[in-house]
């Protein structure tokens, strides 16, 4: 089985084109069609264009789940749960949006199981709201899904939390680890690929790269979690560079694609990831003309702030 995952595409059709395209290109030069589509929601949000967004998600994804920008543009959200500049796209992009696209909107899932796979915004737990910026905040969703793996997205960061589903599958992910190997420099390589161990997320970095949240919502999403059993097992976190990552057997994993949109994480290309069942998860980046989006963003009254940021990836 073979899968395309999209999510945060917060109406940049730009870079929802672009990413298609490659796609299109990755199933001929590969000779290796895809079984479907899916998309992580926030179709819309910022972005100048939503409602062309939002009907080419309908005509080529497969499956897509509600995600808070989407919920936001319908009214479904108290706005003060916003920064200022999301309220504000918010409420613009609704006004943009026909009958049949609110219907469309409204009718998406908070979360959804497909084989091996659940699909939630921000989290299984919390599927509209939680950011996983951290393995701490990580580790309790794995109780929330029974699946192997679980596709979020939300923060706009490529991530990977990885579980060991057994006390004696601990990984030290030290050269002595099967399936994994130490890095020049202190980092580790998985598949071929070096990952740097993920940074630590203070309540500034939290802020600076999810505008979204007001100062309520932002202290809710820090709030210190309740201390873990003694037990609980240890819950990693990386951040996947581009390229395939093949997973370990015996671990279970949250998997964000990052955004096509929005990306934050210092990398302007669109991000998405291809799963195929008998290879493992590829992590791509594709570029797109986002001097045309800021163009268009700049025309709507769109935030200045917002179309500046397309071009540094934060």
């Amino acid at each position: 089985m073979r899968y395309a995952v999209l999510s945060d595409i917060h109406g940049n059709d730009d870079a929802l084109q672009a990413v298609l395209n490659d796609i299109n290109t990755f199933m001929i030069e590969q000779h290796a069609p895809l079984n479907a589509i899916w998309c992580l929601g926030d179709i819309v949000g910022y972005g100048p264009e939503p409602s062309v967004c939002v009907r080419r998600v309908r005509e080529y994804c497969d499956q897509c789940i509600a995600g808070n920008h989407d919920w936001a543009a319908l009214g479904k959200l108290d706005l003060e749960d916003f920064s200022e500049v999301a309220a504000e796209s918010a409420e613009w992009t609704g006004a943009q949006l026909s009958a049949e696209e609110r219907i469309y909107l409204r009718s998406l899932p908070e979360t959804t199981t497909l084989g091996d796979f659940t699909l939630a915004h921000g989290s299984p737990l919390n599927p509209i709201w939680e950011y996983l910026t951290s393995s701490e905040l990580a580790a309790p969703s794995f109780d929330a899904f029974t699946s192997r793996y679980c596709l979020v997205g939300h923060t706009h960061l490529p991530s990977i939390f990885l579980y060991p589903t057994a006390e004696a599958e601990l990984p030290t992910f030290r050269s002595s680890s099967p399936g994994w190997r130490s890095a020049p420099g202190g980092g580790m390589v998985v598949g071929g690929l070096t990952a740097t161990a993920a940074p630590a997320y203070s309540a500034q970095a939290v802020a600076e790269a999810n505008p979204t949240m007001s100062a309520r919502r932002l202290a809710a999403t820090l709030a210190p979690a309740a201390p873990e059993e003694p037990t609980r097992l240890r819950c990693e976190h990386l951040t996947p560079v581009p390229g395939l990552w093949v997973l370990p057997q015996g671990y279970r994993a949250i998997i964000n694609p990052g955004s096509v949109g929005q990306p934050r994480d210092g990398d302007p290309r669109a991000s998405y990831l291809i799963y195929d069942d008998e290879i493992g998860f590829e992590f791509r980046r594709v570029a797109y003309d986002i001097s045309t989006t800021q163009r268009k963003m700049r025309a709507n009254g769109l935030s200045p702030r917002m179309a500046r940021r397309l071009a540094t990836g934060i």
